[in-house]
Order: structure tokens, then C-alpha cells, then sequence
């Protein structure tokens, strides 16, 4: 049993979501109507989970462990809190600087 619970997934499996699209590589621009497959998975661990006999959990059940498990296909890698912050950061700039549109 795993000690992550998943909040975030984009996977060909799921219904109503629609896959990834799959890298070609960096010389070749990506469109929507490329082939989908894949998939990506964010888990974190809930604070009502113990380690060592300690939850980190507060009345409501807000709090996690400061680790985030992120998957891509096969691949799996475990970032703390800074990691994280840095992720969000520029994704946020990203998602300022490009359309809802895709051109």
C-alpha cells in the first residue's frame, strides 16, 4: 500500500481526459492533432500519515509531508517543498505568457 494518494493525473485510461502529447523531438514543433499517450502523476503524502510514531496534521487534515511525487510514464522522481516552489514559479510564468488559444 502506498503512502501517496495521487491529486493530479493525466493518463489515456482516464474518462474525459485526454493524454498527453507524445515528444517527437526538439526540432519538430507539437500540435493537437499529434498522437497522446502516457502519462503524468503528482502524489503528495497527508499529514495524517505517521513516520516514526508523529502525523504532521492539524484539525482539519490540511497539512502534507514536504515531498511530492512526480511521474512521467516510467519514471518517478520525489521533490521537496524548494523544488516545488521553484516548479510552480515558472509555471506560472509560463501560463502568463501563453494564450488559452493554442495558435
Amino acid at each position: 500500500m502506498s503512502i501517496y494518494g495521487s491529486w493530479f493525473d493525466l493518463d489515456e485510461d482516464l474518462p474525459g481526459v485526454q493524454a498527453p502529447i507524445i515528444y517527437q523531438a526538439s526540432h519538430i514543433m507539437p500540435s493537437d492533432d499529434d498522437p497522446r499517450g502516457g502519462s503524468v502523476d503528482v502524489a503528495g503524502i497527508g499529514g495524517f500519515i505517521t513516520r516514526d510514531g508523529r502525523a504532521l496534521c492539524d484539525d482539519y487534515g490540511r497539512l502534507v509531508w514536504p515531498w511530492l511525487r512526480l511521474s512521467v510514464n516510467d519514471e518517478t522522481v520525489i521533490l521537496d517543498r524548494a523544488q516545488v516552489a521553484g516548479m510552480h514559479e515558472k509555471l506560472g510564468e509560463w501560463l502568463d505568457r501563453c494564450p488559452e488559444v493554442t495558435p
